[in-house]
């Protein structure tokens, strides 16, 4: 369907083209050249146009057909697994009959095997419902029999127990009675051995109570007397105490009158010493006044005793704080003493090696000052004796003074590199110099922190050389 419409669209195009072209060819003959170009670019753009509008629409063509082709080989693919499962149904299908005729026949088998074994099973039934029939009655037969026999064995028991059980009354009647008549004995017994001993009780009691109240009324007439005793007794101490009491009374009234005489005339005295005794206290005022000042002094001073014994209590406490300080000062004291032998001990094999060292440091900077020295004296020699020569030279050579110039301007030169080498071996004696000082300060000041004396440093013979220099570390020194 779908390429048929598009080559009804191409025809369609195709014839109308020609009235286009003609169309185009009237208006070339009306209008100019201009015109012309400008429908030539419409109808290019135009045909350009219709072309891509022609290749877009056999474009879609293709891919129409394409899907057509791939949609009919689908459907030629489907039909084809249609067709191979209808095969596979119809084969299922006559499969599946053919399994239900089978089962159909196995069903016939089972049901004729089935009435087979019901019928054998109701003739087998019929055989053992006679069978059991028979042995049922002959079994109830004899349970009959059994069942008389068993009645009748029970009927003699019964006799022979109700026989039994006559005689154990009888028995038992007879061992009553003999029971009752032996208790009656032995009641009858006791009860005379019980009246016996009642009648020996009471005369026991009875002669008892006689015996108890002849102890009590001997008892009571004791009391009695006794009693009489410490009564007059009592009569007779209490009339002593009695006239005691008397007699010491009177004798305190008698001790008692002298003393209110002896009390007044001691109160007469009294008077009389109170007198005194205002006048003296009179006198002592003034002492009194000024104890009391003394004494309020005294508190004061108890105040400040007070804040001294606070502050004795303070001292002590500093002083124990000490003395744990000093303890602990000792030990760190002992610790630095250990450690100062140590240091001693590394002092004086420093001090071994110092001394070889310096000297060694000494000899060598003397020596290179001598060289440097004897290099300066040479170069000056020779510096004068060059000048010297130059100038016969010229005086006798007779030069230009142009040529003289130049030969002096090299001289100059000559002699301003030996002055510059002058000048460095100058420096270097100088840096020798300030190095030797600078190691000696230093070496000096390590000894005085080990703890060598300023004396023995100074005993020992290393000077600083003369120098210009100033004390600043130098470069060539490096400080601990």
């Amino acid at each position: 369907m779908g390429p048929k419409k598009k080559d009804k669209k191409a025809a369609a195009a195709a014839e109308e083209a020609p009235p286009a072209a003609e169309d185009n060819t009237g208006m070339e003959e009306l209008v100019g050249k201009e015109k012309l170009t400008e429908q030539l670019q419409i109808l290019k753009q135009q045909l350009d146009k219709a072309m891509q509008e022609r290749n877009y629409v056999q474009l879609e063509r293709d891919t129409i057909q394409t899907f057509y082709d791939i949609t009919r080989k689908e459907v030629g693919d489907l039909e084809r697994k249609i067709m191979s499962k209808d095969r596979e149904i119809e084969n299922m299908e006559e499969h599946h009959r053919v399994e239900v005729r089978v089962y159909q026949q196995k069903v016939k088998h089972l049901e004729y095997e089935h009435e087979n074994n019901i019928k054998e099973v109701e003739a087998e039934r019929g055989g053992l419902l006679d069978e059991e029939n028979e042995g049922f009655a002959g079994r109830e037969d004899d349970l009959q029999v059994e069942k008389a026999n068993i009645r009748s064995t029970l009927v003699e028991a019964e006799i022979s127990n109700n026989r039994e059980i006559a005689q154990e009354k009888q028995k038992a009647a007879k061992n009553l009675t003999k029971m009752n008549e032996g208790f009656d004995e032995r009641l009858t017994h006791l009860r005379g051995r019980c009246e016996a001993r009642l009648e020996q009780l009471r005369a026991d009691l009875q002669l008892r109570r006689k015996v108890d109240i002849h102890e009590i009324e001997e008892r009571k007439n004791l009391h009695i007397n006794e009693l009489m005793q410490n009564h007059e007794i009592a009569f007779g101490q209490m009339k002593d105490y009695y006239n005691r009491i008397t007699r010491d009374n009177l004798e305190l009234i008698r001790d008692l009158k002298n003393e209110v005489s002896e009390m007044k005339s001691r109160a007469e005295q009294n008077q009389r010493e109170m007198y005194l005794k205002a006048q003296e206290n009179k006198g002592l005022k003034r002492p009194l006044e000024l104890r009391l000042s003394r004494v309020r002094e005294l508190q004061a001073q108890l105040k400040d005793r007070q804040k001294d014994n606070q502050s004795l209590r303070h001292a002590r406490a500093r002083s124990r704080k000490l003395q744990e300080e000093l303890v602990k000062l000792e030990a760190t004291h002992e610790a630095l003493r250990q450690e100062f032998q140590a240091v001693e001990a590394e002092r004086d094999d420093l001090y071994g090696s110092f001394e070889d060292s310096i000297k060694e440091v000494q000899r060598r900077s003397d020596v290179r000052n001598m060289v440097l020295e004897q290099n300066l004296a040479r170069m000056g020699g020779d510096l004068s004796k060059a000048s010297v020569q130059i100038n016969q030279v010229v005086h006798a050579s007779a030069l230009d003074p142009s040529k003289a110039e130049a030969l002096t301007s090299g001289l100059a030169n000559v002699l301003k590199a030996r002055n510059a080498m002058i000048t460095d071996l100058q420096y270097q004696v100088t840096r020798a110099t300030k190095g030797y000082n600078d190691t000696l300060r230093t070496l000096a000041s390590h000894m005085l922190r080990l703890g060598i004396p300023p004396e023995d440093i100074d005993s020992m013979g290393f000077a600083p050389m003369t120098s210009e220099t100033s004390v600043g570390p130098a470069g060539l020194i490096i400080t601990a």
